[in-house]
């Protein structure tokens, strides 16, 4: 037949059908051609004219209809991305926030309660304040040394006549800060003029040193005690470990972050009043791209059965074939999220959706009883089967019902599409 030349022409050399990860059993093969075989068994033999403009509808409806079929089914599926995508969700952000690294979350419980009972900290020295514009040192050369956990390190400070106790402070700062030890120096002002050094490690937690700290001065043998009247040594905080319970069990580490069996890490914000909920739920994002997806792929169909050049003779009319579903569901929809409006587009309604997709309702949609998960079913596998029906076509003959017939693809040559990508 000359039309069948001509659809798989115009498929190959004009449209470029979606790349589809969907896998097929071959029991689902064999269901869809032996459904196009009953349905091609009683169909009359029709001729269409086949224009670029109608063969982009077809291709269009059908296209919609795969859509709409496998973003419902995704939604069935408890195994798909749009479940097993998840997201870390904490009832007290000011205090614990956190985020899932690994995709093994069947080795973390349904929940998790952490109470933070205290913060990991650094070790912070604040200095003397001493007046910012003045100088309390004699010009000259002053040695000291600073310990850490990996070194030794010896400084050599040179005052000169011009400096004032700011820029001693400055000076002392800079040549920490250029050592790299992970030891950060600045000056701090008050409000009455007054300048003073604070120093601070990078590293919480408490270290295993005899003094407990990462850092301390002293001054070198025969040197004037500048360390002192700098107040290098004063310990404002002392670094100590984080202190959690997780589920009833205490725990400890040195710093506010910590991995919870190499799947979620958790940041420690504050101390918390009481335990923390951790849950984990659908990730909100891929799954309003679904939910974006459906409603796309219905208003589509929608759009697609508002064709002012086809008229309703010989012909299913798609709109109502579309829009009935959602009529008929209403309610349903529009408690979830997902209201109607007058020409029969879906338009979601944020807020109603989202509570919806957090309590569960709208999954309740799509699940094995769900009539509306059934009526799309039946709709989509009507469309994919004979999208050729939503234009205008001429009966030529009907068939001999008496004899069967081995015509499964003559009349539905848009139907299957076995071709390429299309199954």
């Amino acid at each position: 037949m000359q039309i069948t030349s001509e659809v798989y022409n115009y498929l190959s050399n004009t449209a470029m059908p979606k790349k589809r990860t969907t896998a097929h059993k071959s029991s689902e093969l064999r269901a869809v051609y032996n459904n196009m075989a009953k349905y091609n068994k009683s169909l009359p033999l029709y001729k269409f004219s086949l224009s670029a403009e109608k063969q982009d509808r077809v291709i269009n409806i059908k296209e919609a209809a795969l859509t709409l079929k496998d973003v419902a089914q995704s939604f069935n599926d408890k195994e798909s991305e749009v479940y097993s995508k998840k997201m870390l969700i904490s009832d007290n952000e000011d205090s614990v926030t956190g985020e899932l690294r690994g995709k093994d979350i069947g080795s973390l419980p349904d929940s998790l309660d952490i109470q933070v009972k205290a913060l990991a900290t650094n070790q912070v020295n604040t200095g003397e304040f001493l007046p910012s514009g003045r100088r309390y040192f004699s010009t000259g050369s002053y040695n000291f040394t600073m310990d850490t956990l990996n070194a030794s390190l010896h400084f050599n400070l040179n005052i000169d006549s011009a400096d004032n106790n700011y820029d001693i402070q400055s000076k002392i700062a800079d040549s920490i800060n250029s050592r790299n030890q992970g030891i950060t120096a600045s000056v701090i002002t008050d409000n009455n003029e007054n300048s003073a050094l604070q120093i601070v490690s990078s590293e919480t937690g408490r270290p295993g040193t005899a003094d407990g700290l990462y850092f301390s001065f002293s001054v070198d043998d025969g040197n004037y005690d500048i360390v002192s009247d700098l107040g290098l040594n004063n310990v404002v905080t002392e670094p100590n470990n984080s202190s959690f319970v997780i589920n009833g069990e205490t725990h400890a580490a040195a710093t506010n972050n910590i991995s919870v069996n190499q799947v979620i890490t958790l940041d420690f914000h504050s101390v918390s009043d009481g335990p923390v909920r951790i849950q984990f739920a659908p990730d909100m994002d891929s799954v309003m791209n679904q939910v974006d997806s459906f409603v796309d792929a219905y208003n589509n169909l929608v759009d697609l059965s508002d064709s002012a050049a086809e008229s309703k003779i010989g012909r299913r009319n798609l709109f109502n074939d579309i829009s009935a579903i959602v009529e008929k569901h209403r309610n349903e929809l529009e408690s979830a999220g997902l209201t109607i409006s007058e020409d029969n587009h879906i338009v979601k309604e944020e807020s109603l959706l989202v509570q919806s997709l957090k309590s569960g309702e709208f999954a309740e949609l799509f699940n094995d009883i769900s009539s509306f998960k059934d009526d799309i079913s039946l709709a989509t596998d009507r469309l994919t089967l004979d999208p050729m029906a939503y234009i205008n076509r001429l009966i030529v003959t009907y068939p001999d019902t008496r004899h069967n017939q081995g015509t499964s693809y003559n009349q539905s040559v848009y139907s299957g599409m076995i071709y390429n990508n299309y199954a």
